[in-house]
């Protein structure tokens, strides 16, 4: 269920703060933050060290998304030099705070939305950005999964039963028409993701919005990545994927990047069937009519590869 219309008060953002801070906290602002698209998130200033958090608020009192993320962040930080923020505490909603909480580091900045960059602070924030990917995209294991869970052997059981979930959702919201081309493009889908790569811990979630960058010295410099939600071993063209279908990269992150992970064989296509997952993900979600448009494009683009 989406979350991000949750208010807070001063008095709720105090009671946070204390029980995390063991002391009373005076809090001088709440201000909001772009990005929110599941849970809501404000930035908190107060009178004590650290002096600024991030919480994440959602309505269901007792998280399972928040608790993920905590996770997730702890295991990012613990493993890797992705720049995440540090998590501090969590909270479970009462009638005090009618919400579960996640508070985390304020990364310096703001995320790459929102920033008045120009073409050479783009060009600079990609190459940071690949070599942060290339030192994390090292980390590997045997099997494919949650990074909480044993896993399994073949991309396959991953990926596919995840599409077909997603076909579930878009009942109803799509056209029979297009419904009939996603079927019959995800017939195809257990055979596309035979080739596989090692299982590779990724993101998940990057795109302008969860990367953070800062100005200094007159130049814009990627600050740290956010909302790692999706965060699990997975075949990389995932993550690449992802990175594309926003736009979110250039040809600087390419350069380097590719130097140290050539692509595989076959990547066109199956970033098809990634891009298809994205798209009914944000139809199921959103429900945006031009989600809608690409997904039926994209379903007809597939079956002109696989007929």
């Amino acid at each position: 269920m989406l979350s991000n219309n949750l208010s807070l008060d001063i008095q709720q953002a105090e009671l946070v703060l204390k029980r995390w801070l063991k002391n009373n906290v005076r809090c001088e602002s709440i201000a909001p933050l772009d990005g929110g698209m599941i849970n809501t998130v404000f930035r908190l200033d107060f009178d004590r060290s650290p002096n600024s958090t991030v919480i994440k608020m959602n309505r269901e009192r007792d998280s399972s998304v928040l608790k993920s993320e905590h996770r997730r962040l702890d295991y990012l930080r613990n493993r890797t030099n992705l720049p995440v923020p540090e998590t501090y505490d969590t909270g479970y909603g009462d009638d005090d705070t009618p919400f579960s909480y996640l508070l985390l580091e304020t990364l310096p900045g703001v995320n790459l939305s929102n920033a008045r960059t120009a073409i050479s602070d783009r060009t600079a924030i990609d190459r940071e950005l690949a070599e942060v990917l290339v030192n994390q995209h090292g980390l590997t294991r045997p099997h494919f999964g949650r990074i909480d869970e044993e896993g399994v052997l073949l991309w396959s059981d991953v990926m596919v039963p995840e599409l077909l979930s997603m076909r579930e959702h878009m009942q109803g919201r799509l056209s029979e028409e297009v419904l009939e081309d996603i079927d019959e493009a995800l017939s195809s889908a257990g055979e596309v993701f035979v080739d596989q790569g090692n299982p590779t811990l990724t993101h998940g979630d990057i795109w302008a919005g969860n990367i953070i960058v800062e100005e200094r010295g007159g130049r814009w410099h990627l600050s740290g990545l956010v909302d790692p939600s999706a965060a699990k071993f997975t075949d990389v063209e995932l993550e690449l994927a992802y990175l594309e279908v926003f736009e979110t990269v250039g040809p600087a992150f390419y350069e380097i990047y590719n130097a140290r992970y050539p692509g595989r064989p076959g990547y066109k296509l199956r970033r098809l069937y990634y891009w298809l997952n994205t798209y009914m993900i944000h139809v199921w979600l959103f429900g945006n009519s031009s989600y809608c448009d690409r997904t039926a494009g994209l379903a007809r683009e597939i079956l002109r590869y696989t007929r």
